[in-house]
């Protein structure tokens, strides 16, 4: 029996077991289906760009975790290049992410939490059931097989498979699925570009240079045309950047969770918490959710350092902040995602 199991070892998940046990003497399982304790799982590999924000990079410096310099891709960027493809303008701005190997970084991570929290790698949460005071949850691993908790944590990302079965929610956030490709590029482009279109979604698309890469990619909603939508986002970019953007070296895809209403956060229910992108916390404007993942994590390791009493509510108020930041970038979507607004912003 586990005081404490963690579904899903992301960045939330593995940030929360670390904290919990180095200052707690809780019993901790921390399950995930990639092979995290392998250098790498190439089976399984989440769609993202790989930048760190400023709030990501402001939370890793309050929590006190460095980024390994052979984590870092080259080149590093000090700008935003936005096309609008919907009012033929195109655009630069300042702003610095740090530019990373996010598979690499969330081993690192991973391997940041000590060997006393029991790591079960390759094993997929089935299903989580009540069973007294506690949890039975239903992993696989190959086998069936049964672990008993104390407390559950949901951290098993956008599209919440825990969160779907546990709780029922009227209000629920839009789902996108979002597709990359890596393609080889010979030029310099330091800088991250945001591109809208229309013609290709109502979210947005990117590129982002990776070494000697470029990787070109979009999200689209949940149901629509993905791979002819992306085929219209190569071929136009392609042609305005004047880059042959033909044999691609990989693919990666990922769901994207899109919170446009706060209510539709999900922060706790009886002996469960939930973190990161499983609670819904991501940015309406980016879908950055680095920063969230490691503040939740902080919070919550922070109320179950004070005990298991209330933790929920406790936990609940303290993401209170959270809610109020998300639903400040749900009122810039509007000035983004607006043609006309979007128009005059950049002129």
């Amino acid at each position: 029996m586990y005081d404490i199991l963690i579904a899903g070892a992301g960045p939330a998940g593995s940030n929360l077991a670390r904290m919990l046990s180095i200052s707690t003497d809780l019993k901790i399982g921390l399950v995930d289906k990639r092979r995290l304790d392998l250098a790498e799982d190439g089976r399984l590999v989440k769609a993202c760009g790989g930048l760190l924000s400023p709030d990501a990079q402001h939370m890793l410096a309050r929590i006190r975790i460095r980024i390994p310099v052979n984590e870092l891709e080259d080149p590093q960027l000090f700008s935003v290049r936005t096309i609008d493809f919907d009012n033929g303008l195109d655009r630069h701005y300042q702003r610095y992410y740090y530019n990373m190997d996010r598979e690499k970084f969330d081993r690192y991570l991973f391997g940041l939490v000590p060997e006393r929290v029991d790591k079960f790698c390759g094993t997929s949460v089935k299903k989580a059931e009540r069973s007294g005071l506690g949890w039975k949850i239903t992993c696989r691993d190959g086998r069936e097989k049964i672990i008993e908790s104390r407390f559950l944590v949901v951290a098993d990302g956008a599209n919440s498979a825990l969160r779907k079965q546990l709780f029922s929610e009227k209000i629920k956030p839009i789902k996108y699925v979002s597709l990359q490709k890596w393609y080889p590029v010979s030029r310099e482009m330091p800088y991250y570009t945001g591109i809208f279109d229309s013609e290709v979604t109502d979210y947005y698309s990117w590129t982002i240079q990776k070494n000697h890469s470029m990787i070109l990619g979009t999200a689209v909603p949940l149901g629509e045309d993905l791979a002819h939508s992306f085929e219209l986002l190569r071929s136009k970019t392609s042609e305005y950047l004047g880059i042959a953007l033909d044999g691609h070296l990989k693919t990666e895809g990922a769901f994207i969770e899109r919170t446009m209403d706060i209510r539709g956060l999900r922060w706790s229910g009886d002996n469960v918490c939930l973190i990161g992108e499983a609670a819904g916390a991501t940015s309406p404007t980016s879908a950055e959710g680095f920063s969230y993942a490691l503040k939740t994590s902080l919070y919550l390791a922070e109320e179950l350092q004070r005990g298991f009493g209330n933790v929920e509510e406790r936990y609940k108020r303290r993401c209170r902040r959270i809610a109020v930041n998300i639903l400040g970038k749900h009122f810039k979507s509007h000035a983004m995602f607006k043609k006309a607004i979007r128009k005059l912003i950049m002129k």
